[in-house]
């Protein structure tokens, strides 16, 4: 099988991809491309909700303030599944060194990135279980989960602003959960 990735640092997707092709049913390859003189469906363009959450931190807003900002929440948690904060709190200096952290670690080979045990081994690429082309994620990923931030024994070596912004979010997240619970179970 031909290695498509241009760097070393790209997980083989296309290698995935293709392995797919070659031994996937007819159906789904063709399904997957419209044949030729056919137009494709139009892809739709969304904007990814954008939520304020000043009103969650301890000098936030009053009580309906909390309460609409939790449903907003709950809904573009049942709608899109993630969402986008502003007025997080988190400083611009620590979000930036967490980017160039992250733009670091994607940078790394990707046996290094696969192998290595960075983060807990969270570390993810590709559809693992993919049977067909169209089931395939063209992405990869650090999962770093909050779950067990203070005693986490992950070595994060020079990595600290992300152990910094995980417990950061943590204790802002951690400020309303229980209306965002109590809104998505009003949503269900």
């Amino acid at each position: 099988m031909p290695a498509f990735a241009e760097s070393t640092a790209e997980p083989p997707l296309a290698d995935s991809y293709y392995a797919l092709l070659r031994g996937g049913n007819k159906a789904d390859e063709c399904a997957s491309a419209p044949p030729p003189g056919c137009q494709a469906p139009p892809v739709s363009e969304c904007e990814l909700p954008m939520i304020d959450v000043g009103c969650l931190t301890a000098c936030g807003g009053g009580t309906e303030e909390r309460a609409a900002c939790a449903a907003a929440i709950a809904s573009a948690a049942a709608e899109w599944g993630f969402l986008q904060v502003v007025n997080h709190g988190v400083k611009q200096e620590l979000l930036e060194a967490m980017r160039r952290e992250q733009v670091r670690l994607f940078r790394l080979p990707f046996e290094a990135k696969a192998t290595a045990g960075l983060l807990n081994d969270s570390y993810r690429w590709g559809s693992p279980t993919a049977t067909s082309p169209r089931q395939l994620s063209w992405s990869e990923a650090f999962h770093v989960p909050l779950a067990g931030i203070s005693g986490s024994p992950c070595s994060y070596g020079e990595l600290t602003s992300i152990r910094y912004v995980r417990m950061y979010s943590y204790s802002v997240w951690s400020i309303d959960a229980s209306s965002v619970t109590v809104g998505v179970a009003k949503l269900a």
